[in-house]
């Protein structure tokens, strides 16, 4: 396993050898990129900005564009971006995190299955491609944020806005799984509102700060 900074090219090329469609990398930011070559475990969150230290910054203290994981990762804490300008983030392989908080202009792309407890999405500026799976505990879409793509099935407890009443052509999923109950049988209290809903910014503190999400986790 290695980590370097790699350029535009380097990044399309090591794409295209590993079937990733032209058609969603070329809606990625142009420029250089942190490259992890295999898999990767990150033991507590991944800041996709610029003001907080990234995994591999002893190795690769000098980042433009966003990173490349050319391997699975997994991320014991949560993905999050802070403000405009966020990072984009390329798994070759499968995500695991415990938390997805994006607010702001992320770009994210998987190409195998995506494992959470929580995802929460508020942003219209933004570039989300799942081509496997996009499951997770319980899963919050508002503010006209939503998956460009899920090309599997998106799994877990569903909190849409009102207007999508055809879930997968709104989550761009081939499939789509809501999961039975309600959010509170599966999250802890502390993430959620008065109404039983995913709040976002309990879930955040909480999810930074490294606490469970889930009940039979915590």
């Amino acid at each position: 396993m290695s980590t370097r900074n790699i350029t535009w090219d380097e990044a399309t090329e090591l794409f295209e050898r590993r079937g990733l469609p032209r058609s969603t990398w070329e809606s990625l930011y142009e420029g250089e990129y942190v490259l992890h070559t295999g898999n990767a475990v990150v033991d507590g969150n991944f800041p996709l900005f610029t003001a907080e230290d990234h995994p591999w910054d002893e190795e690769t203290p000098e980042r433009d564009i966003g990173y490349v994981v050319d391997g699975d990762l997994t991320v014991s804490g949560g993905i999050y971006d802070e403000d405009d300008g966020s990072a984009a983030l390329v798994v070759l392989g499968n995500l695991t995190v415990s938390g997805v908080h994006l607010t702001c202009d992320p770009k994210i792309v998987v190409t195998g299955n995506t494992t959470a407890d929580v995802v929460f999405g508020q942003n219209t500026d933004k570039y989300l491609v799942f081509h496997g799976d996009l499951r997770a505990a319980a899963q919050k879409w508002t503010d006209e944020c939503y998956p460009d793509l899920v090309g599997g099935t998106l799994a877990g407890h569903l909190d849409l806005p009102p207007y999508a009443t055809d879930p997968a052509e709104y989550l761009g999923a081939a499939k789509v799984e809501p999961a039975e109950g309600v959010p509170a049988d599966v999250l802890v209290p502390e993430v959620l509102d008065d109404e039983g809903r995913v709040d976002d910014e309990a879930l955040r503190d909480r999810l930074l700060a490294g606490l469970p999400l889930r009940r039979d986790r915590s």
